[in-house]
């Protein structure tokens, strides 16, 4: 079960969706963001609040304002840490949306990849997870100076920050992936270990014998 199921963008005022970006496995979301939409069309919600939440069937929708009429909103289970979820939110609308609420296809790739790797980190304490994000943030930075030095085109600049910001996200991702080849590696190790055991131990009991019959040739 995924822990953060889904990523939107909505007009709360009119209860319109504009963007619904989900989670694998994930299925009946469209009806519950509707549902959640009608109960926001009823609140008053400013443009500089701080993150808030409703209760759903599937979870529960924190909404964080993108601009003075549309939110961004995320789905997840009510055991995520909420602080988590707004650094989540944040930093989709500043590394990813640059102030744009309407999507192409690299943008919601994005944000779906930023969403697998807070979903893979949401029982971190927060201050990990904003530690980890001022290291994304400063290596872009000084990857996006250096390619500014050999390319002025600011499209091809768009597409190349894009590109470098999901590599370092994916460079993150490898803490976790050498954890789990680090523990193949010893259970390996011990399992070789155990082998050659095991080949001394049928070595040894078969010299026994031998020299046991041997024995028992000669002196009897």
């Amino acid at each position: 079960m995924n822990h953060i199921k889904a990523f939107g963008l909505a007009k709360w005022a009119t209860g319109e969706k504009l963007e619904l970006i989900e989670m694998e496995g994930e299925v009946g979301l469209n009806s519950d963001l509707s549902d959640t939409l009608m109960i926001l069309k009823t609140k008053t919600i400013s443009q500089f609040q701080k993150i808030d939440s409703l209760p759903s069937k599937k979870g529960r929708w924190y909404y964080m304002p993108f601009n003075k009429e549309i939110i961004q909103i995320v789905l997840a289970t009510p055991d995520c840490n909420q602080y988590n979820i707004e650094m989540l939110i944040s930093a989709i609308q500043s590394k990813i949306l640059n102030g744009n609420a309407i999507l192409n296809d690299n943008q919601r790739d994005n944000i779906l990849k930023l969403l697998i790797y807070f979903e893979r980190q949401y029982n971190k304490d927060p201050k990990q997870i904003k530690q980890i994000m001022q290291t994304l943030d400063n290596t872009k930075q000084s990857v996006q100076q250096n390619i500014e030095k050999l390319i002025n085109n600011k499209e091809q600049l768009s597409q190349i920050e894009s590109i470098s910001y999901l590599i370092l996200v994916k460079s993150l991702e490898l803490e976790d992936t050498s954890k789990v080849f680090y523990d193949t590696a010893t259970a390996v190790h011990r399992k070789n270990r155990l082998n050659r055991l095991k080949r001394r131990l049928i070595i040894g009991g078969i010299a026994f014998v031998s020299l046991s019959f041997i024995c028992y040739w000669i002196f009897y």
